[in-house]
């Protein structure tokens, strides 16, 4: 229990000892006396008094001076005063000068001078209380304020090392895309050492599925997934039979039908071997699905078949159409439309064919042969280029793009480059 401690100034000995027994009860309030100003002072000089009364009229030192100077020492006691003698003037000099709390006149009444005096005391409480807890509040407030600066300085270099640390990832992500591309072009390069005709068809199904995927809308991601997966869909044919490449299916006898048929497994495997090509291997087991379920290895129907794979199989049996069974571009989506529903969903037709209809711009300009070291992007090979040891670099049925011409820029120490090739290309 909070003890509270009272000083009580009045020239009147009998007044003095009323407020003594008015509080003798009260254990936790202690009541000093003076009975003048003096007096009063050396009191306050020893003791941590909570509340003053003061009789308004006492010698040496009269009640207002008494407050005043009170008020100017000691401004945290609550002062009231006690008159018998009270006017208009004293009041409001008490008030104005001595911030006086309460205003009481003589003779007082017992039990409402009590009740002023503890109200007084309630609010000296609350004050004090108060101005402890803005203590407290100034107090965190500067913790939370040095908080937020450590915090800040905390987060602006924390947000630096995560910044320098995407930076570091994005290079390393370019740097094995990069690679990753190397892989898939070296492989591509690896099949044109060993079949020709069937490099020079996977590198025609992988420009044309990329234009493909650019009409479909897909992002970049997945066309750069089925473009990879095109350039490598028939590696499980590596080391076939020249046969196996001449003939249709229905003509293979049954060693070499089966060989064929198991063909995208094998690639599969092949590629899926490698952890960084295991999603478009695959898109290389399924590129020989029928769209009615008919199809190998997995007779897999619909919606069922990755789009991936549904695209590789329409661009590489176009190309068959046309390089290999030698139909002309008309008579090869002739072919194409006539397997809406068994072979291709109806929707990618239609989208391969508006593709067809853009890249054939090629067909309307006239035929020219030029110096291999003056191909550019944007020509149409109507000749294949090979290195000075007959091995295929670029097949014919391309058109030169910025990754070709970086190829030949790169061999081109290997190229007889004023050999003539026939190309098609707008007439400037």
């Amino acid at each position: 229990m909070v003890q509270h401690k009272i000083l009580f100034v009045d020239d009147e000995v009998n007044a003095l000892s009323s407020f003594k027994r008015l509080f003798f009860v009260d254990n936790d309030i202690d009541v000093y006396t003076a009975k003048n100003g003096p007096e009063a002072l050396k009191i306050l000089n020893y003791n941590e008094i909570d509340l003053v009364v003061s009789d308004m009229r006492m010698p040496q030192l009269n009640g207002n001076d008494f407050l005043q100077y009170l008020k100017d020492k000691y401004p945290n006691i609550l002062r009231i005063m006690l008159t018998a003698y009270a006017d208009v003037s004293t009041t409001v000099d008490a008030i104005n000068k001595s911030e006086v709390f309460r205003f009481l006149t003589k003779p007082w009444n017992d039990e409402e001078l009590k009740k002023t005096i503890l109200g007084a005391l309630e609010y000296t409480d609350l004050k004090r209380r108060n101005e402890e807890l803005s203590k407290v509040i100034w107090g965190k407030n500067r913790e939370l304020n040095a908080l937020n600066k450590s915090l800040e300085q905390n987060v602006r270099q924390r947000t630096e090392q995560l910044e320098q640390a995407n930076n570091h990832l994005k290079l390393m992500n370019e740097v094995l895309k990069q690679n990753f591309d190397e892989v898939i072009h070296l492989l591509s390069g690896a099949i044109s050492l060993i079949h020709r005709d069937l490099a020079a068809h996977s590198n025609r199904v992988a420009q044309l599925c990329r234009a493909l995927c650019d009409e479909l809308g897909l992002d970049e991601d997945h066309t750069k997934m089925v473009s990879q997966a095109a350039f490598l869909h028939d590696i499980g044919l590596l080391g076939a039979s020249d046969h196996i490449f001449a003939v249709e299916l229905e003509q293979l006898d049954e060693t070499s039908k089966s060989f064929y048929l198991y063909h995208p497994v094998i690639g599969e495997k092949l590629v899926g071997s490698v952890k960084a090509l295991k999603r478009i291997s695959k898109l290389i087991r399924s590129h020989h699905e029928e769209y009615n379920g008919t199809g190998f290895p997995d007779k897999l129907r619909g919606a069922h078949i990755p789009l991936g794979s549904q695209i590789i199989k329409i661009v590489s049996d176009y190309d068959n159409f046309l390089f290999k069974n030698g139909f002309s571009s008309e008579e090869s989506l002739n072919r194409i439309k006539s397997r809406s529903y068994k072979s291709y969903d109806t929707d990618l037709i239609n989208s391969f064919i508006k593709t067809i209809s853009e890249t054939n711009v090629h067909q309307h300009y006239p035929a020219r042969r030029i110096m291999v070291k003056d191909l550019q992007a944007g020509m149409y090979l109507l000749d294949e280029v090979t290195l000075e040891n007959g091995v295929l670099l670029i097949p014919k049925g391309v058109t030169i793009d910025e990754s070709i011409k970086a190829k030949l820029d790169t061999f081109s120490s290997l190229l007889k480059l004023d050999r003539k090739v026939e190309i098609k290309y707008p007439d400037e």
